[in-house]
C-alpha cells in the first residue's frame, strides 16, 4: 500500500492549487489520477507479496498533512493508516495507499465524487435528487457504518471514531454514505492498556461533541452515538450544526433539538425544501415526508442526544429505527398509488363490461377490448 512519493507529485503537478479541493489547519485534500492497488484486492493484501496483487489508475483523494513534526499529526497520521487497513464495510471510506517517505505524510483514498454531507446541506437547493427519503438513507449508511465500528469482528477490536460530523461523511456516485477522516479514532481496548496523550486527551469538534465526554474525559461508543444525534438533525434542518441561528446563546443545534422535540414542535425545524417538497404522480400530490417517518427519525435522534451515555442507544437500535423511518416513507406513495390504482381500474374494467354487453360488439371489438385491459392492467402493476 505504500505509494512513492515521486508517483504523488506527478501525479498532483507538484501539488498545484488546480487539483487541490479543500485547506484547512488538518492540511490539504486533492483530487488525480494515481495508480493503485486495485479495492477489490486491497484487503486480501499480504505485505509480503504485495508486488502480485492487481493494480488500476483511477481518480484518487490524496490528503497531505501538514505540522508533520508535531506529535499528534504523526499519531492521527498512523491511527488512520491503522483503523482503516482494519476495516472492510461498504459505508467505510477506504484507504488505498499511503507515502511516509522523508518529510512526507500522506494518505490516499477512494473518491467521493459527490464530496461531503456538510457541502450537500449547503447546496440542498440545487440539488434536484434530494428527498426526504434520499436524507434518511444516507443516515442509515452512517448508522451501518458505525454499527460496524462498534462491534469486535475477528481480530479487529471496537473502535470509536471521535469525530463524527458531516464534514467527514463522504458521498460517492450514488450518494451512498461513507464515512470517513480517522485520525482521532482510537481502539478504546488498547487505550486503556497502553493510554498515550493522543488517547487520553479530549479531542472532537465543537456542537458534535459528546457533552459527558467533554466534560469527565470519559470515552466511550456512546460518544460516537451523540455526534451521529446531531448529523440526524442536521439532516432534518438542512443546515450544518455551526449554523450561526444555533450559535446564539450557546445554545447549539443539539439544545435546541432536544428542546422542540420535548415541546412537541419538531416540524418548526424541519427544512422548508422538504417540507414543501411534492411527490407527484398522475393520481396525486402529496406534500412533506410521512408523519410516521418523521416522527420515527426525530425521535431515534432524540435518544441518540441524551444527556447520559447510558440512556443513549446502541448502533443496532438506530440502524433498525432508521430502516423503519425509511419503510414508512418509501411505503407512503406506493401504498396511496395502490389504492388509487385499484380505484381507477375498478372504473376502466367495469366501463368496458358495459361495452362487451352492448349488442353490436362483434369478435374484433372484442378482441381490441381484452388488448386494453392487458395494457390498463400491466401498467398499474409498474
Amino acid at each position: 500500500m505504500r505509494i512513492q512519493f515521486e508517483d504523488i507529485v506527478k501525479a498532483t503537478e507538484n501539488f498545484a492549487t488546480k487539483y487541490c479541493i479543500v485547506s484547512g489547519g488538518f492540511g490539504s485534500v486533492y483530487i488525480a489520477e494515481l495508480v493503485h492497488v486495485d479495492k477489490a484486492y486491497i484487503f486480501a493484501a499480504d505485505r509480503e507479496n504485495e508486488r502480485e496483487i492487481p493494480k488500476k489508475r483511477s481518480t484518487v483523494a490524496i490528503k497531505r498533512i501538514n505540522n508533520i513534526e508535531d506529535e499528534m499529526s504523526q499519531q492521527g497520521f498512523q491511527a488512520e493508516i491503522e483503523m482503516l487497513t482494519s476495516c472492510k464495510h461498504s459505508n467505510i471510506i477506504t484507504i488505498l495507499g499511503f507515502c511516509d517517505e522523508g518529510r512526507a505524510l500522506i494518505l490516499i483514498y477512494e473518491y467521493a465524487s459527490n464530496g461531503s454531507l456538510n457541502y450537500y446541506l449547503q447546496k440542498t437547493r440545487d440539488n434536484e435528487n434530494d428527498s426526504w427519503a434520499q436524507r434518511v438513507k444516507i443516515c442509515l449508511d452512517i448508522a451501518k457504518g458505525l454499527s460496524y465500528l462498534h462491534t469486535t469482528e475477528g481480530d479487529r477490536d471496537v473502535i470509536v471514531h471521535r469525530d463524527i460530523k458531516s464534514a467527514n461523511i463522504l458521498l460517492d456516485e450514488n450518494f451512498k454514505a461513507k464515512i470517513g477522516d480517522f485520525g482521532l479514532s482510537v481502539f478504546p481496548s488498547v487505550s486503556e492498556q497502553r493510554p498515550t496523550r493522543f488517547s487520553t486527551i479530549t479531542l472532537g469538534t465543537p456542537g458534535y461533541m459528546d457533552p459527558q465526554y467533554k466534560k469527565d474525559a470519559k470515552l466511550k461508543k456512546e460518544s460516537d452515538v451523540y455526534s451521529f444525534g446531531v448529523v440526524m438533525f442536521e439532516m432534518l434542518c438542512g443546515t450544518v450544526a455551526y449554523d450561526r441561528k444555533y450559535a446564539k446563546n450557546d445554545a447549539g443545534l443539539a439544545i435546541i433539538a432536544r428542546q422542540h422535540f420535548n415541546n412537541g414542535k419538531i416540524k418548526e425545524m424541519l427544512d422548508p425544501k422538504i417540507k414543501e417538497q411534492i411527490t407527484e404522480s398522475v393520481f396525486a400530490s402529496i406534500k412533506g415526508p410521512s408523519q410516521e417517518s418523521l416522527y420515527t427519525f426525530s425521535k431515534i435522534a432524540f435518544e441518540c442526544l441524551a444527556k447520559e451515555q447510558v440512556e443513549r442507544p446502541t448502533m443496532e437500535v438506530v440502524v433498525k429505527e432508521l430502516e423503519k423511518a425509511l419503510f414508512f416513507q418509501v411505503t407512503l406513495f406506493s401504498n396511496y398509488r395502490t389504492l388509487l390504482s385499484h380505484q381507477v381500474s375498478h372504473l376502466i374494467f367495469g366501463r368496458l363490461e358495459l361495452l362487451i354487453n352492448v349488442k353490436y360488439v362483434n369478435t374484433l371489438n372484442m378482441f381490441y377490448i381484452v388488448i386494453i385491459k392487458y395494457i390498463v392492467y400491466t401498467w398499474f402493476l409498474c
